[in-house]
């Protein structure tokens, strides 16, 4: 199932609330925290999550497929209902579920969202929240999402140019629109995910203390 590497394992829970003490001491909960800030930073920002979001762009890339197979059947190239249907029905297995899968995506990366902040604000501890700032991990799912945003808005317009000026097939144009749409959906989505990584890190940063310049000391 296409959710399924989504959500099989559970996330880091939430911190319990202020008046309900959960550590022995501070160490216990600045080692809980650290942990909780790592686990969920890799996960929110993890390659996992990126092919996930890749394969449901796969998957809808494929129904779409499925959906200008449908529309050659039942008129372009004859009338052939049995593999329109058929054609419709892997549409719909495959688009339908991606969708799916997509809500349940975003749904995850609010919680994990909102679970990193809840640890991050019950303390501060520098070498802990300097590894949660996960500067890599953005430019990992930056430097795609870059490329696939423009080249989904580009196969977008090449298939209005071309059906304007009908050069192709309405089988051939509703491809083309519905391929474009979800590479350039997947692009900006990945692009929000980084940038909304480098946001949290903004307003984390004013609460680490500053590098150490490089040079001789005297």
């Amino acid at each position: 199932m296409i959710t399924g590497m989504i959500t099989r394992r559970p996330l880091p829970p939430a911190p319990p609330p202020e008046d309900e003490p959960a550590w022995p001491d501070e160490a216990a909960l600045l080692a809980e925290r650290a942990t909780a800030l790592a686990e969920l930073t890799r996960r929110g920002l993890g390659v996992a999550r990126l092919l996930g979001l890749w394969l449901l762009a796969g998957a809808a890339a494929l129904g779409w497929a499925c959906v200008a197979l449908a529309v050659q059947s039942l008129g372009e190239t004859g009338f052939d209902p049995v593999g329109g249907a058929v054609a419709l029905f892997l549409a719909a297995l495959l688009l339908i579920p991606a969708a799916v899968g997509f809500g349940f995506w975003l749904h995850r990366g609010a919680v994990i969202r909102q679970r990193l902040t809840a640890w991050a604000e019950l303390t501060d501890e520098p070498a802990a929240d300097e590894r949660a700032l996960a500067h890599s991990r953005s430019v990992l799912w930056l430097l795609p999402s870059v490329v696939l945003s423009p080249a989904g808005a580009g196969v977008i317009g090449v298939a209005l140019a071309e059906a304007s000026s009908r050069e192709t097939a309405v089988s051939g144009t509703a491809y083309q629109l519905g391929l474009g749409a979800t590479i350039l959906l997947t692009g900006a989505v990945g692009i929000a995910q980084a940038l909304t990584q480098r946001h949290w890190a903004v307003r984390l940063r004013p609460r680490l203390p500053p590098r150490p310049r490089g040079g001789a000391h005297r």
